[in-house]
């Protein structure tokens, strides 16, 4: 290879370092952006109201809201470590590296002995040697720090994408992982046949559903009693505040049993049931909404609850006052600062705990005229 050629390759690969630290640099403003929007909003990410801001996160930056809650996970953690958060404004580490040094080093103690020398290290390492110098310099009494901040992060969630497909993904122990797939595996061997023109990645796909079986339908009897004088209330006996019986009663009202009762204590009347959404009505939004409708959300209709956008009794139980939120907006609708209104042709506005407003339509059938 010539010098010429040498030269050109030392130059182009040079733009690219320069290009990967003002990506990097790039990353760190996102996570600042995002820290001062929750911190401005008081977000406690362990809350109702942490999910709220969340939700505004997700909203701005046009995110699902598992991305948002990564990425406002991320800004909490990483902006709370200055060390760190320079190294990647500066693009000395990337994301990637920050998040392994902030995990491995989580407490003062480590920190002052161990985090400039792991950032050091990290800036000519990949992220798997990196981690790896980190936990073999790390004391032994620290050694199980990173498998219990990990264990804590278990999770299991869906993401919903075209064509009627969507991603079951779950962050499991690796022993409850390898089970579950050397079972969807074995199930996946069992099944194949020559003329099985199917992958095995699409046998085992096709696997789960025998792992979950024939579908079960439980049944239930709920009874949710509701004071005239709108004290305490209970559901199958046991005391709730009136207002949380109530939301509860009126979630599943085409489930449970919900009766008035007067001051002794003694049932007078079932609850008034034209909140009970008829079939036909049921059918009607679910094809018009055909999934939430909170900002930016695309959770299935069927999977979502019918809302009353003014609520029952003051609003009615009509096609024009109910609306599809899946069980997380339709919490935060009821239990946080976001607002809606309908303004009109089934356009939802919503307004953040922030001020900030948002609009949603309900998507075109067809497109008239196509």
């Amino acid at each position: 290879m010539s010098i010429g050629i040498l030269e050109q390759v030392d130059d182009r690969v040079a733009a690219l370092r320069c290009v990967e630290n003002q990506m990097r640099a790039a990353q760190a403003g996102k996570l600042r952006e995002v820290y001062e929007v929750l911190c401005e909003m008081g977000a406690d990410l362990s809350t109702i109201d942490g999910d709220a801001a969340v939700a505004e996160v997700a909203c701005l930056l046009h995110l699902s809201h598992r991305s948002a809650q990564r990425l406002a996970d991320d800004a909490l953690s990483i902006c709370a470590r200055t060390h760190i958060f320079d190294a990647l404004e500066r693009g000395d580490i990337d994301l990637t590296r920050a998040k392994i040094i902030e995990s491995l080093l989580p407490t003062d103690d480590l920190q002052e002995q161990f985090e400039d020398f792991a950032i050091f290290y990290a800036t000519d390492h990949t992220p798997y040697e990196t981690r790896r110098w980190i936990l073999s310099n790390l004391p032994e009494e620290h050694e199980g720090t990173e498998r219990k901040s990990e264990y804590e992060k278990r999770a299991v969630g869906v993401e919903h994408h075209s064509h009627g497909m969507s991603e079951f993904w779950a962050y499991l122990p690796t022993d409850t992982a390898e089970t579950f797939f050397a079972t969807l595996d074995r199930l996946a061997r069992e099944q194949a046949d020559p003329e099985d023109e199917r992958t095995p990645d699409q046998r085992r796909a096709d696997a789960v559903d025998d792992l979950l079986g024939e579908k079960v339908s439980v049944t239930t009897s709920v009874s949710v009693i509701l004071p005239t004088n709108e004290q305490n209330a209970t559901v199958n006996g046991i005391p709730l505040p009136y207002s949380a019986a109530w939301r509860l009663a009126l979630a599943n009202a085409d489930k449970w049993s919900t009766f008035l009762a007067g001051a002794d204590g003694r049932i007078t009347a079932e609850a008034p049931t034209r909140y009970r959404i008829p079939a036909s009505v049921a059918r009607l939004v679910r094809a018009r909404d055909r999934h939430c409708r909170f900002p930016g959300c695309h959770v299935p209709a069927a999977r979502c609850d019918l809302d009353h956008t003014v609520p029952f009794p003051l609003g009615l139980t009509t096609a024009a006052n109910l609306h599809c939120l899946c069980r997380r907006h339709h919490r935060l609708k009821h239990e946080t600062g976001w607002n809606v209104r309908e303004i009109g042709a089934n356009h939802l506005e919503w307004t953040s705990p922030s001020g900030r407003t948002y609009v949603t339509r309900p998507p075109a059938v067809f497109t008239p005229g196509g």
